[in-house]
């Protein structure tokens, strides 16, 4: 679907929606009680509907009510290899990977778009030398499968730190289900630790316990059973710094809905955007960002990489010259989100380029608009290019709007509501 995005003034108030990190990890645990969990907030997307998918491949069920989602872990035993259908959801496959291998001696997992390009050698070098079978294929429709076969076994894990916090996150759901203790050392620097954070605060409220003997580094005592925790979902900071930065390039938009106190890695978007001088206030009532005068600097995207693409539109308005570090993964997710990201300003009339993995902004006064964004089927690069319309000089038209339903499928009627025209 094509739509053209306006110049135009924002205004108003708009809850933030759930976490998607979150909501992925709530589930999950979920799915592995033997009782009923009812999360509340919930909004689905493409993502969600993909852990759902492969919680009812391994014997959950699910029922969704308005924001409300119930979850009954293992209602039936999961077939032998069942068949999980990931969508492009890069968590939902790193996550099932040790969970299906623990729990039905592993499974086929399908993946669409760029998913069954993005890198999996992490898990193939810890399992297969583990006896796991490990096959990377085609199916009958295209789309790439990847088939494991076996047992997780329990034992002593390390991961180097600079890989995807999915990976951690995977093996920490997945080894407390194994009969014997288990380590998982994850050797410094470590990257995106507020994930990982995240997960294990997911985990441990649902019943499960681990040490940390050293940090970054875990005793797993095996034999554990999840506990049915229900839960009230958080907003979500990547989605809602997009509107975070459309205030900082001034629009008046307060957004609710977001704790304070968050694992969530993507509210560093209120600290990036006041290093460039905008003022943050955050209030009951909600968190608000203006600005007078933005100035560049450079802004480390290593543990929130997600929201380096609208962080980068704000520092091409700012003031002389913005760089925005450790952007290396951003080559890995629906798109080359780094090369997008630097495309889209450049078409738009900014002025950006690579860097490395540095993406490196000299800031403009205005920027022109006027141009078509071609699909990247990347819902980042949507709420990008929409917001970038609105102080634009002229309209900018986006291909593949549908993009965004991987993660707020109601942010064009957000967007509207907020004053944004778009048609």
């Amino acid at each position: 679907m094509t739509m053209t995005f306006y110049p135009s003034q924002l205004a108003g108030t708009t809850a933030a929606p759930a976490s998607k990190s979150e909501a992925h990890r709530r589930m999950i645990c979920a799915g592995l009680t033997k009782g009923e969990t009812t999360l509340t907030g919930f909004m689905d997307s493409a993502d969600m509907q993909a852990t759902s998918r492969c919680l009812k491949a391994l014997g959950a069920t699910l029922n969704q009510e308005d924001d409300s989602l119930t979850i009954t872990g293992f209602a039936h035993r999961p077939a032998r290899l069942p068949v999980l259908d990931c969508g492009e959801s890069g968590s939902t496959l790193r996550f099932f990977v040790p969970i299906a291998l623990a729990l039905a001696g592993g499974g086929v997992f399908r993946m669409h778009g760029r998913l069954g390009q993005r890198p999996m050698d992490v898990y193939r070098d810890l399992f297969v030398p583990r006896g796991v079978r490990w096959r990377m294929g085609v199916g009958c429709d295209g789309a790439a499968e990847l088939t494991v076969e076996g047992k997780l076994e329990s034992g002593h894990y390390v991961l180097p730190g600079n890989v995807s916090s999915q990976f951690v996150s995977g093996l920490l759901f997945a080894l407390p289900l194994l009969k014997e203790d288990s380590t998982l050392t994850v050797q410094p620097p470590v990257e995106s630790a507020g994930y990982i954070r995240m997960t294990i605060e997911a985990i441990t409220q649902s019943g499960i316990t681990m040490d940390e003997i050293a940090p970054f580094s875990w005793r797993i005592p095996g034999e554990q059973a999840y506990q049915a925790k229900a839960d009230h979902l958080n907003g979500d900071y990547s989605q809602a710094a997009v509107l975070c930065c459309a205030g900082a390039l001034g629009h008046q938009v307060t957004v609710t809905h977001l704790a304070p106190v968050t694992t969530q890695g993507d509210r560093a978007v209120l600290t990036h955007l006041a290093a460039l001088g905008a003022r943050v206030e955050e209030k009951a009532s909600g968190v608000t960002v203006t600005a007078e005068k933005l100035t560049g600097t450079t802004l480390d995207m290593a543990d929130c990489p997600d929201i380096a693409p609208i962080l980068a539109l704000v520092c091409q308005l700012a003031e002389g010259e913005s760089r925005l570090t450790g952007c290396s993964r951003l080559r890995l997710k629906e798109c080359d989100r780094l090369a997008a990201t630097i495309e889209v300003l450049n078409q738009l009339g900014g002025s950006a380029r690579a860097d490395g993995d540095d993406i490196v902004v000299q800031g403009v006064a205005k920027l022109r608009g006027g141009v078509t964004i071609p699909n990247y089927n990347d819902h980042r690069m949507v709420m990008l290019a929409s917001v970038a319309a609105t102080v634009a000089q002229e309209p900018v038209t986006v291909e593949g709007v549908e993009a965004i339903n991987k993660s707020w499928p109601d942010y064009v009627n957000v967007f509207k509501q907020l004053g944004g025209k778009a048609e």
